[in-house]
């Protein structure tokens, strides 16, 4: 039977379709060819053997001549008849020969069709062609292609050298302006500068393909869970050199990162609030979102191609799947099989790349479901049932038909099968419910000295002078700051004068026998005279002087010098130095565990430096606030916690115009004496508390409620009552109404 087929075999007489071309190139230092089938947009690399073989295939010789006449070209190294009937089938599969050669009688092209259309009408992977770009890219490509040369390389770095030299005195400000502008208010005009810069993204892959000879057969948009982001077809960069696939696939963050490097010189050269902040939107977007997401190369993204160019292992995702594939066969299935091998070799990096591809994917896979059933609400629920029925439930159901079916080459061990899941099953329950651990919370807090003394200003005035800084030892009586009033001094000259004016005129009258003007004119010089007091008072006190000894503490001192303060502003703090202690700010989430953990040790470590100590949880403040007990805990200073400018004061630069987002609990951390001489007043700590050990499964679902119920409530707007009537005691009481309110989140 088999001779019978081999003889009907040679004497076929197969024809590649006239699509059909042939491209060299030099992969991972050998020689070989790219197949291409330019009506379909496939692509295939072929050694030399099929080469030669397949550049035989005229329509007019014969499957054996066509051996033949390899045999004589290529002597040991060409392929035999078992091989070339391999090739043959190949060829009728991938729809290679004209119509009048050899055709598939299974019908799988029929299939394939059904599967392609599948994918089309999957409801989570939604692709949507919008045509062929080939024309537009050309006329692009006259006009900008030029980047992707090497004076465009030249010209991007010094783009980006320039942005860089422009960013670096602004490093702080960026970083803090950075923690507000990625917070969940702005992610709207986060995502619309995301759809701008991926169309920018996208043309910039087709116009760097098409620079270097390539042709983008088809642009789209491509719906995943709603959510539009368009693509290109690339493929035909399979015939290009290594080095030009590795540009045309890095073309797109080149493209947005000279876009955030032009965003980020124009942010530092601008002071128009609203500008600069969508300016920061365009730099971020462009620059951190792209490469966390474009240059991850655990995704068939930009940095998978790249990745897998360079190291020249065109498959490496498909090559990580089987050997996985092989993995769980052979150690879960108890198959007998041979450990998969490819040309490229290297099999510790595909296996490598196979384990934290799955894994990567897994997270990305389990964050998007989740995201969809919060944010899409009702139909965020069905598109989180079809993700898992298509990513795990279906997937699962192939591999357990394959344990109960087997296939005609492989019988699974299901007995072993079941052993495994079983102990498995078994021992993540027990890990669940039974192992305890230990959990701690961060409460941030900063450093304050004991029955500490706030210094204000009595008097108004403009600061002229500031004689300590922060963190500096002062006396009693010692002079600090020093203020000036113009106003104030020229109403005492005044009074000066009117005082001497009426002395003269006591003594006329006096003089003169006029006894009654006389006692009217002392009564109004004593008048003068009790305001001469007040404004001498007044003015002592533009002497700012320390009422008690100990360490100076404050945010900014330098900034005061010229600035206008009222009376009852708050300027700085002097507080003993042997005796400090850590405030901290506590949510209601952490109310309870802050609360189990009175008068129990603490650990105590400070932001900057690292430093850790332990100290005493020793009170909580009976009622919630939204007070900050410090400017520095105030996200506008560079501190952890969002706040709002105070409605009733907004201009004015003190303690009482920040609020914080939410009420927070205010607990006191005591320090002994040796730790509180190496802290200053005024620095940021990080006091880490114990919750009580739970069972590791309860946490995780609690983690997880917690979570979603957040989600759901940024998302409407609104807070569950039941959340509320859950609230500590110390929350129950404030306006709920003014907690919900949107804040306007400083910025400095």
């Amino acid at each position: 039977m088999n001779d019978i087929r081999t003889y009907e075999l040679r004497q076929l007489r197969p024809r590649l379709r006239e699509e059909v071309s042939f491209t060299w190139q030099s992969y991972g230092g050998a020689e070989c060819y790219v197949l291409e089938d330019a009506s379909r947009g496939a692509y295939f690399r072929i050694g030399l053997p099929e080469y030669t073989f397949l550049s035989l295939l005229d329509g007019r010789t014969t499957v054996g001549d066509a051996i033949t006449q390899t045999v004589a070209v290529l002597g040991r190294e060409a392929l035999d008849e078992q091989q070339a009937g391999v090739i043959c089938h190949w060829l009728v599969e991938s729809k290679l020969l004209a119509a009048d050669g050899p055709r598939d009688q299974d019908g799988r092209a029929d299939e394939g069709a059904a599967a392609k259309l599948a994918r089309r009408l999957n409801p989570l992977s939604i692709r949507l062609p919008l045509g062929c770009p080939q024309p537009m890219l050309e006329v692009l490509d006259s006009i900008a292609g030029g980047l992707f040369s090497l004076g465009g390389l030249l010209l991007w770095l010094a783009v980006m050298a320039g942005a860089v030299w422009q960013l670096a005195p602004h490093t702080e400000q960026l970083w803090r302006e950075s923690a507000i502008v990625l917070s969940p208010h702005n992610w709207l005009w986060i995502a619309l500068w995301g759809m701008g810069l991926k169309i920018v993204h996208e043309a910039s892959h087709g116009l760097a393909c098409v620079r270097f000879g390539g042709r983008v057969r088809e642009a789209g948009i491509v719906f995943v869970l709603l959510a539009p982001i368009p693509y290109v077809d690339l493929t035909s960069t399979w015939r290009l050199p290594k080095w030009r696939r590795i540009v045309a696939s890095a073309a797109g963050m080149f493209a947005e990162l000279l876009i955030a490097a032009l965003a980020a010189m124009l942010w530092a050269n601008t002071h128009d609030e609203l500008l600069r902040q969508h300016l920061l939107q365009l730099m971020l977007t462009a620059s951190v979102v792209t490469l966390l997401f474009n240059a991850n190369p655990l995704m068939r993204f930009d940095g998978y191609y790249i990745l897998a160019d360079w190291l020249e292992l065109p498959n490496l995702a498909a090559h990580g799947q089987q050997w996985l594939t092989h993995l769980a066969k052979r150690w879960l299935l108890g198959v007998k099989s041979t450990s998969p091998t490819w040309p490229e070799g290297r099999t510790w990096l595909v296996a490598a790349y196979g384990v934290t591809s799955a894994m990567w994917r897994m997270v990305v896979s389990v964050s998007l479901i989740l995201a969809a059933a919060v944010w899409f609400e009702g139909a965020g629920i069905l598109l989180a049932a079809g993700a898992v029925l298509a990513w795990f439930l279906h997937p699962l159901w192939r591999g357990l038909r394959y344990v109960l079916v087997g296939t005609a080459f492989e019988r699974p061990r299901r007995r072993r099968f079941a052993a495994i899941v079983a102990c498995s099953a078994a021992s993540l329950t027990w890990l669940l419910t039974s192992v305890t651990a230990w959990h701690s919370i961060a409460l941030p807090g900063v450093i304050e000295s004991v029955d500490a003394a706030t210094v204000r200003a009595e008097s108004p005035g403009f600061v002229e002078e500031v004689l300590i800084e922060s963190g500096q030892t002062v006396r009693a009586g010692d002079l600090l700051i020093r203020l000036s009033n113009h106003e104030l001094e020229s109403q005492r000259r005044q009074l000066v004068i009117e005082i001497e004016r009426s002395e003269l005129r006591g003594r006329s009258f006096q003089q003169a026998g006029e006894l009654a003007a006389r006692n009217a004119e002392d009564d109004n010089r004593a008048g003068l005279q009790t305001r001469l007091r007040e404004l001498d008072q007044l003015c002592d006190q533009l002497l700012i002087r320390a009422p008690l000894s100990g360490v100076v503490a404050a945010s900014d001192l330098p900034s005061l010098i010229g600035s206008y303060v009222a009376p009852g502003r708050e300027l700085l703090v002097i507080g003993d130095a042997e005796e400090k202690e850590v405030r901290v700010l506590i949510s209601p989430e952490q109310f309870e565990a802050a609360s189990l953990s009175l008068d129990h040790v603490v650990r105590v470590r400070l932001t900057e430096d690292g430093f850790t100590a332990d100290g005493a949880l020793h009170k909580l403040e009976p009622r919630a606030t939204v007070q900050a007990p410090h400017p520095a805990l105030c996200a506008g200073a560079g501190g952890p916690i969002a706040t709002k400018v105070s409605g009733s004061q907004p201009a004015q630069r003190g303690r009482d115009s920040q609020e914080l987002l939410e009420p927070h609990v205010v607990g006191y951390v005591s320090l002994d004496r040796a730790t509180s001489r190496l802290l200053g007043p005024g620095q940021l700590a990080t006091v880490s508390i114990a919750e009580a050990p739970r069972p590791l499964g309860h946490w995780l679902l609690e983690r997880s409620e917690r979570w979603l119920t957040a989600q759901r409530e940024h998302r409407t707007g609104k807070r569950d009552e039941r959340l509320l009537a859950k609230l500590p005691a110390p929350f129950r009481d404030l306006d709920v109404a003014e907690q919900l309110t949107p804040a306007r989140v400083t910025r400095r």
